[in-house]
């Protein structure tokens, strides 16, 4: 299955990294990773120029998101949780996707669609995070603006006492979410 990984770390070899590493092993998917916090990716400015044209305003790395986004069968969201929500990087770029729904109900653009395919969270928490639910219900609105059905997360909620390679409650948890994956794609 062709994947879209969006990761939304800043750490470079972070919790959030290495849940990845471990869905991309038990998968065995065509993974693609399109680091977030590396891109040169502005927030929306709600400009309006969207409303008009058939493009954003700004032009910036978010261009290579879309080309990446339509050959995508699976969007997979990987952040670690912040304050009950994904990471401020993955929110910001997320905001761009205002394009998107311009684009579909504002404009009714004819020739614009993000299609549809299959979606998923992957989430590092650890500290005083004990309930990600916050966090999925942004991650299921991010996936809807990126035309994906919600399928499932795996969590890593312990990341400030157990590293993700020795956390077996996270290893179960992303085995269970390709499980779903799998057998939602047949």
């Amino acid at each position: 299955m062709k994947t879209l990984i969006l990761n939304g770390s800043p750490r470079k070899n972070g919790d959030t990294v290495q849940l990845i590493e471990l869905f991309r092993e038990k998968s065995g998917f065509d993974c693609t990773v399109f680091p977030v916090c590396e891109k040169k990716i502005a927030p929306c400015t709600d400009c309006r120029f969207c409303h008009t044209h058939p493009s954003c305003a700004l032009r910036d790395d978010m261009e290579e998101f879309w080309r990446e986004l339509s050959d995508a069968e699976l969007i997979l969201l990987a952040s670690p949780i912040y304050f009950g929500q994904p990471s401020p990087q993955l929110l910001s770029w997320a905001s761009r996707l205002q394009y998107a729904f311009v684009s579909e109900r504002i404009r009714k653009d004819p020739d614009f669609s993000v299609g549809k395919r299959q979606g998923a969270l992957l989430f590092a928490a650890g500290g005083g995070t004990k309930n990600p639910k916050p966090a999925i219900q942004t991650g299921k609105e991010i996936l809807r603006f990126c035309g994906a059905d919600y399928i499932g997360t795996a969590a890593a909620m312990n990341t400030d006492r157990i590293p993700v390679e020795q956390d077996l409650q996270a290893k179960k948890s992303v085995e269970a979410l390709v499980q779903l994956l799998l057998s939602s794609a047949k």
